[in-house]
């Protein structure tokens, strides 16, 4: 089916996926859209917490909500209470969007708040619901046409962000994980919503795009499924999770935290100095063989988040980090990939990167003008 970009551009995003409202300073979404522009970007990808702005069933919607991110490594989000009025926020991100004429890209992490509504979003149903109805506020104030795509649920089914699915599919709670084998009713299960949610948004809003986002390892249970009513596929590539560079660095070994936090940064560098060829071929043919999948079910694939985490705060990007995001990104580009962030760090909450305003500037230049340009 493939991305419906009402100009047929690429689109360099930044993600900011559940942070953006968690800022206490006004007038932050502003300044934050100002940046991203001066970065090169032109979408970013956020959550926008569909599950808070829907009307519950009892029809009262309370817009002030009290949001508890959960600990996340690799965002490195400060986890607490955040009070929010979300729907206020979300019309005020709209409209500066719009101003900046920066497209936005959803991605559903369903995070948790003090009413515990994520738990009441587990049927295909109620992932419509919540969605038409955020989807709908957006044409209501007339800044549908900023929305291009929607991730309906973030690495669905596997939790913790398909929370309410791990529970009444799985009868786990989602700290424990899915099982490695699914049951062909589970299969049959989870299939019911790859095609029932996207086949129901898009006869709502045929103008926007709707798919899911996939981690490496979850890629496979998707091999087992119908993904036919999918327009994109978001592929996660981490070198972080390749099982061999995990083992050289010593990534699952059991050391204290404070220590591997000492240790990653010299250990990923040293890697990089003496093998990096070897590891920008490990993650390229990651993502060839994921862009093979992808292709191979007729879904558009889009390089939504990755390449390799950095510890500590850096005064800049280490050189050899640096490299081997660039030729991640060089890759992608030349096989086709029409959007793509020059890394998931690329964002305000990682300040010592998104100093770097020429390095951005430069990758979103490439990313944008696309391969022979």
């Amino acid at each position: 089916m493939g991305l419906r970009l009402a100009d047929g551009g690429r689109l360099a995003m930044t993600c900011w996926d559940y942070a953006w409202p968690l800022c206490r300073d006004y007038g932050a979404v502003e300044r934050m859209l100002d940046e991203t522009r001066a970065r090169g970007f032109n979408a970013v990808r956020l959550d926008p917490y569909p599950h808070l702005l829907a009307t519950p069933l009892n029809g009262v919607h309370l817009d002030r909500c009290e949001i508890l991110p959960e600990a996340d490594r690799r965002r490195r989000i400060v986890a607490g209470a955040h009070t929010v009025e979300i729907r206020k926020a979300f019309q005020r991100l709209l409209g500066a969007a719009r101003d900046r004429d920066i497209k936005l890209w959803f991605s559903g992490f369903f995070v948790p708040d003090s009413r515990a509504r994520r738990s009441f979003v587990r049927r295909p149903a109620d992932y419509v619901d919540v969605w038409a109805q955020t989807l709908e506020l957006a044409r209501r104030w007339g800044y549908l046409d900023t929305i291009v795509a929607v991730d309906f649920a973030h690495h669905f089914p596997f939790p913790p962000w398909s929370h309410g699915v791990t529970r009444r599919l799985f009868d786990r709670a989602p700290q424990r994980g899915l099982p490695e084998r699914w049951s062909g009713e589970q299969e049959r299960a989870v299939e019911r919503y790859l095609l029932e949610v996207p086949r129901a948004l898009r006869a709502l809003f045929p103008q926007i795009s709707f798919g899911l986002s996939a981690a490496a390892g979850h890629c496979e249970a998707l091999r087992q499924l119908d993904t036919s009513e999918l327009d994109f596929l978001d592929l996660g590539v981490w070198l972080d999770d390749d099982p061999r560079f995990r083992l050289v660095s010593g990534a699952g070994l059991p050391v204290p935290d404070a220590l591997r936090r000492r240790l990653t940064a010299p250990v990923h560098q040293a890697l990089l100095e003496t093998t990096g060829d070897h590891w920008r071929e490990r993650i390229q043919d990651q993502l060839n063989r994921r862009l093979a999948f992808a292709r191979l079910r007729r879904l558009q694939p889009v390089l939504g988040e990755g390449y390799l985490s950095v510890a500590g705060e850096p005064d800049s990007p280490p050189r050899r980090w640096a490299a081997f995001t660039e030729a991640v990104v060089a890759r992608a580009v030349e096989d086709g990939v029409s959007v793509i962030t020059p890394t998931s760090l690329a964002r305000p909450h990682t300040p010592w990167l998104w100093r770097q305003v020429d390095w951005l500037a430069r990758l979103n230049h490439l990313i944008i003008t696309g391969p022979g340009r």
